[in-house]
C-alpha cells in the first residue's frame, strides 16, 4: 500500500505541475480580471455540481463494490453500469440547464458575479456544457478502478488534459479569441472520460445499457449515499459562499480569481498527497472492514496517518515560511502585478494552515464511510458550516483594518476545519474502539520535530539570501535536506520502512 501510494504521488506531482503551468499561463495571458473570473467560474460548474452527487456516489460505491465484487464480479459490473447510466442521465439534465440558462448556472457557483464577468461566463458555460458527461465518467470510473486496484491511470488523466488546456490558452494570447480556451476545456474533459472508460474495459469492466431503479444494490448504495449527498452539498456551498462573498467584498474584477488561485496552490499539495494517499488507503480500509479484519483496519489507518503526516506537515511549514516567495514565483508574470501578489500572499498563507487538518478530516470521513456510517460526516460538516460562516463574518471584518479581508476568509476556513476534526475523531471511536493510535505517536512527534527544524532552517536562510527566486530555491533546498537529515537522525521507523519497501521491490 505504501509503495503504491508513493507511485501515485509521483504521477500526481507531474499532473499538478502542469496544472500550475495552466494557471500561470491563464493569469499571464488574461490577467486577474473579469475574464479570468468568468473562465474560473465556468470551468468550476461541472465539478462543483457533479461533486455533490458524483463524489457522494463514488464514496458510497467503493465499500459496496468491494463487497459485491468479491461475491459476484458480474453483479459488480451490472451495479457499476446501473450507477453510471443514472449519473449520465443526471449529466444530460445538467448539460441542458447549462446551455439554456448559462447565466443562472454561473450564478449558482459565484453568486456575487454580475455585469461583464457574468456575460463572458455565460458564453464559456455554453461551450463547456456537454463536457459534464465526461466528468461523471471520470468520477465514477476512478472509484471503480481504485476498487480494482488500478490507481495509476486515474492519477494520469490530468496530464494530457492540462496540456490541451495550456495550448488553448496560449492560442487565446495569439488570436485574441477567448472562446478557444473554453473549447480546450471541453476537449480536455472528453479526453479524460475516454481514457477512464477504456481503462475500465481493460481491467474487465463489462458495460450494460441498463437503468434499474429497483435494484437492491442500488437502493442500498442510495441509502448510504444520501447523507453523503447532503454532506457534499454543504461542502460545496461553503466554497461557493466563500468565493461569492469574496466577489462581493472585492468586486467582480478578480476577487473570485484571487481566492481560486490561492486554493489551487493548496490543492496542489492536497491533490499530490491527500487525494493520492486516500485513493489507495480507502479501498484497503473498506476491504478490511468488509472482511471484519480489525487488525488490518488499525494497521491501514495508522499507516495512512503517518503517510499523510510525513508529506503534508513539512509542506504546510514550507508554505507558511515561503508564502510570498511561492506566490510570486508562480503568478508574478505577464499581466499579474506586485499589487496582485500583495493580495494573494496573505490569502495563501492563512489557507496553508488547513493542510493537515483537511487531510485528517478526509481520512476520518472515509473511515466512517467504510463502516457505512454516513451520518457522522454529515453532522460534522454541518458543525463546520456554522462555525465557518460565523468566523468568516468575524475575521473578514477584523482583517479589513489591515486592508486584506480576503485573507480573513481563508483563516476562517482553516480555523473551522481544525476545530471540527476533533468531534469527528471522537465519533469514530464507536467503530474503532481501541485505535492503537499510541503506536504511531513516537514517529508522529519525530515528523513534527523534523518539520519545525526545517521551518527554522528556511527562516534563517531567508535572512542571508536576497529576496526573490533565489530565496525560494535556497529555502526549498535547505528545507528538504534539513527535514530528511532530521528524520534519519531521529530514526523515524515509518520512513525507514517506506524506503525499505522500495529497495525490496
Amino acid at each position: 500500500m505504501k509503495k503504491t501510494a508513493v507511485l501515485v504521488m509521483f504521477i500526481t506531482v507531474f499532473s499538478k505541475l502542469l496544472g500550475f503551468i495552466r494557471d500561470v499561463v491563464l493569469t499571464g495571458v488574461i490577467g486577474i480580471n473579469a475574464t479570468s473570473d468568468a473562465f474560473q467560474t465556468a470551468v468550476s460548474i461541472p465539478s462543483t455540481v457533479l461533486t455533490v452527487v458524483g463524489a457522494a456516489f463514488v464514496s458510497g460505491i467503493i465499500p459496496m463494490l468491494s463487497r459485491i465484487s468479491k461475491e459476484d464480479p458480474e453483479r459488480g459490473d451490472r451495479f457499476t453500469s446501473n450507477v453510471m447510466n443514472i449519473m449520465l442521465v443526471f449529466s444530460a439534465i445538467l448539460a441542458v440547464f447549462m446551455f439554456v440558462v448559462p447565466e443562472l448556472a454561473a450564478k449558482m457557483v459565484n453568486w456575487g458575479m454580475k455585469g461583464e464577468a457574468l456575460q463572458i461566463a455565460s458564453g464559456f458555460v455554453r461551450i463547456i456544457a456537454f463536457g459534464v458527461f465526461a466528468v461523471s465518467i471520470v468520477q465514477l470510473g476512478a472509484g471503480y478502478l481504485n476498487v480494482m486496484k488500478s490507481f495509476l491511470i486515474p492519477a494520469f488523466v490530468g496530464i494530457p488534459a492540462n496540456i490541451i488546456i495550456i495550448a488553448s490558452i496560449a492560442l487565446v494570447g495569439k488570436t485574441g479569441n477567448r472562446n478557444i480556451m473554453a473549447f480546450g476545456q471541453m476537449i480536455a474533459l472528453l479526453l479524460q472520460g475516454t481514457i477512464i472508460l477504456s481503462t475500465m474495459k481493460k481491467v474487465g469492466f463489462n458495460y450494460r445499457p441498463i437503468i434499474d431503479l429497483k435494484d437492491e444494490d442500488l437502493r442500498m448504495m442510495v441509502r448510504l449515499a444520501m447523507p453523503l449527498v447532503i454532506s457534499s452539498f454543504m461542502g460545496q456551498m461553503n466554497g461557493m459562499i466563500m468565493k461569492g462573498y469574496a466577489t462581493k467584498i472585492h468586486g467582480s474584477d478578480g476577487g473570485y480569481t484571487y481566492m481560486a488561485n490561492a486554493d489551487k496552490l493548496i490543492a496542489f499539495v492536497q491533490g499530490i498527497f491527500t487525494t493520492s494517499i486516500l485513493a489507495v488507503t480507502y479501498p484497503t480500509i473498506s476491504a478490511a472492514v468488509a472482511s471484519n479484519n480489525q487488525k488490518q483496519v488499525h494497521k491501514s489507518i495508522n499507516e495512512s496517518i503517518l503517510m499523510l503526516s510525513v508529506f503534508i506537515i513539512p509542506a504546510m511549514v514550507g508554505f507558511l515560511t515561503l508564502s510570498k516567495e511561492i506566490v510570486s514565483f508562480v503568478y508574478l508574470r505577464g499581466k499579474v502585478t506586485p499589487a496582485d501578489i500583495a493580495i494573494l500572499a496573505p490569502i495563501f498563507f492563512f489557507n496553508s494552515l488547513v493542510l493537515f487538518a483537511h487531510a485528517m478530516r478526509e481520512l476520518f470521513y472515509r473511515i466512517s464511510y467504510a463502516y457505512r456510517d454516513m451520518i457522522s460526516p454529515v453532522i460534522n460538516t454541518a458543525i463546520f458550516s456554522v462555525t465557518f460562516v460565523v468566523l468568516m463574518l468575524v475575521f473578514s471584518n477584523i482583517f479589513k483594518r489591515w486592508d486584506m479581508p480576503l485573507a480573513g476568509l481563508t483563516l476562517a476556513f482553516s480555523t473551522a476545519t481544525t476545530i471540527t476534526i476533533f468531534p469527528m475523531w471522537r465519533s469514530l471511536q464507536k467503530h474503532l474502539h481501541d485505535t492503537r493510535i499510541k503506536l504511531i505517536i513516537p514517529d508522529f512527534m519525530k515528523i513534527v520535530i523534523s518539520s519545525i527544524v526545517m521551518g527554522i532552517v528556511v527562516l534563517v536562510s531567508k535572512r542571508f539570501v536576497p529576496a526573490g527566486k533565489l530565496a525560494l530555491f535556497v529555502g526549498i533546498g535547505l528545507g528538504v535536506i534539513s527535514y530528511a537529515i532530521t528524520l534519519f537522525a531521529l530514526k523515524t521507523q515509518f520512513v525507514l520502512s517506506l524506503i525499505h519497501s522500495f529497495r525490496n521491490r
